[in-house]
């Protein structure tokens, strides 16, 4: 659902592309346009495309909005282009690239009478979203050297290697070696993710092992976040993909994690 700030859906297609333009700028970081939107014969769209490289996603994004009473047909357009490379979610580099065919947007309002595009349907669509390991190794050296130091720990060196377990589930090996004044202690991070075939993202391992009274008070310290990640799962299906059912989800690891969601509703 893309909330467009305006009481209408703008018809000229020069307008129409610059509302997009403006609604996603509100929930992403860019310069520059994002939309572009190739028509001969409008509210027929040939393609939609939406260029999110090099976006931040680093701060909370508004809430979606949601639709009040009925709706009713927009535009279609043959093919909508997604492309993000580079783009940082809450400081993790990511890239992700998304294709929908065959796609019917939907306008009707929110509670305040604001006007919100849908994806009423699509008949197939992907969505792909990696990152490099070396990458994920970096910003986990990054993001959990800030928490350590505060504990007065530094992280002198951290190592990431992720494997695929299945296309389903995947495995992830931490190696930190951390300093606190003059003690130092190798720690050792095991965990796996599941997805189960109601398509619900689960952590469900989590192990902590580590030398010495440092190693040992850094895998105390972690104990109580590892069994709050353990009793959490991610629905993939709560993913903002409107009405759009999944299909499949398959992970697969190389030098990069790819995570790959196929939905849509079908013929008719």
């Amino acid at each position: 659902m893309i909330p467009l700030g305006r009481k209408d859906v703008p018809s000229p297609k020069n307008d129409l592309a610059q509302a997009l333009d403006t609604a996603l700028h509100r929930f992403v970081q860019k310069s520059g346009p994002i939309v572009d939107l190739r028509s001969r014969v409008f509210p027929l769209v040939d393609e939609l495309r939406i260029n999110l490289d090099g976006a931040k996603l680093d701060s909370p994004s508004p809430p979606l909005a949601k639709v009040e009473g009925e709706t009713a047909l927009a535009f279609e357009t043959a093919v909508v282009n997604v492309r993000g490379r580079n783009i940082s979610v809450l400081g993790v580099p990511l890239n992700l690239r998304m294709e929908m065919r065959d796609v019917r947007f939907h306008k009707g309002a929110d509670a305040n009478g604001d006007a919100v595009l849908v994806i009423h349907r699509a008949r197939e669509g992907q969505l792909v979203i990696s990152a490099a390991q070396l990458n994920l190794e970096e910003a986990i050296g990054r993001l959990g050297g800030e928490k350590a130091r505060l504990w007065g720990v530094d992280l002198e060196r951290v190592r990431l290697a992720m494997r695929a377990r299945s296309r389903h589930s995947l495995a992830a090996e931490i190696r930190i070696q951390a300093k606190k004044f003059f003690a130092r202690a190798n720690i050792d991070i095991y965990a796996q993710l599941d997805i189960s075939n109601e398509f619900e993202a689960k952590v469900s391992e989590l192990k902590c092992k580590g030398d010495g009274k440092l190693g040992s008070f850094a895998c105390g310290a972690l104990g109580p976040l590892f069994e709050k990640l353990k009793s959490n799962a991610f629905p993939l299906k709560s993913l903002p993909l409107g009405g759009l059912q999944i299909v499949d989800v398959h992970v697969a690891v190389a030098d990069t994690v790819e995570l790959t969601i196929d939905f849509g509703s079908g013929a008719e």
